[in-house]
């Protein structure tokens, strides 16, 4: 999603092995050159940053955020935040569903604050958009520990994200990303 947002994507060559019946086949694309053998799986932060910096003039990182402030002075600047959380289902009103482990990507706010995300577990891509409120996103995305379906205390992301960016960020991108200490 946000490697086509900066307007890079696999070719045609590159995706010539995809079913073409499928609707989005660089997503098997960047599946197949994510996957983790020892994870067993394409959840792998590392992983997902290299392979967006494949793409010509593109740098990613992983890195965590203090609080959607930064993601505001971000996405005020053109670049979108790829979070990641893991909630229940009552924690995050429009979800619909409770995760171990997910990435939306923020792409804005809305004039009280909430979070503006697409979030890829939508039934297609014209139902990616979703507004969360501000708070409630903001808790699960940043805490630490937080309690499962079975009431267990589980580890969680603490502001974990990515950032695909320009490898040569405008002036005043390159001044969002130092004050948050991204050089």
């Amino acid at each position: 999603m946000i490697i086509e947002y900066w307007g890079r994507k696999p070719t045609q060559q590159q995706l010539s092995w995809v079913n073409p019946a499928y609707a989005d086949p660089q997503v098997c694309h960047a599946a197949r050159y994510t996957f983790d053998y020892q994870y067993d799986g394409c959840g792998n932060w590392p992983f997902n940053a290299a392979y967006a910096a494949t793409y010509r003039d593109l740098q990613s990182l992983v890195t965590r955020l203090t609080s959607l402030t930064d993601v505001e002075r971000l996405i005020h600047v053109g670049i979108p935040v790829i979070t990641s959380q893991s909630f229940l289902k009552t924690e995050l009103d429009g979800a619909g569903y409770g995760t171990a482990g997910h990435l939306m990507t923020v792409i804005g706010f809305t004039k009280d604050g909430d979070v503006i995300a697409n979030d890829p577990n939508s039934p297609d891509n014209k139902a990616v958009r979703h507004v969360y409120k501000r708070r409630q996103f903001e808790n699960i995305w940043l805490r630490t520990k937080r309690k499962n379906a079975e009431g267990k205390v589980v580890g969680a992301t603490g502001g974990v994200c990515y950032l695909y960016f320009p490898a040569k960020p405008s002036p005043t991108q390159r001044r969002v990303l130092g004050g948050l200490g991204i050089r």
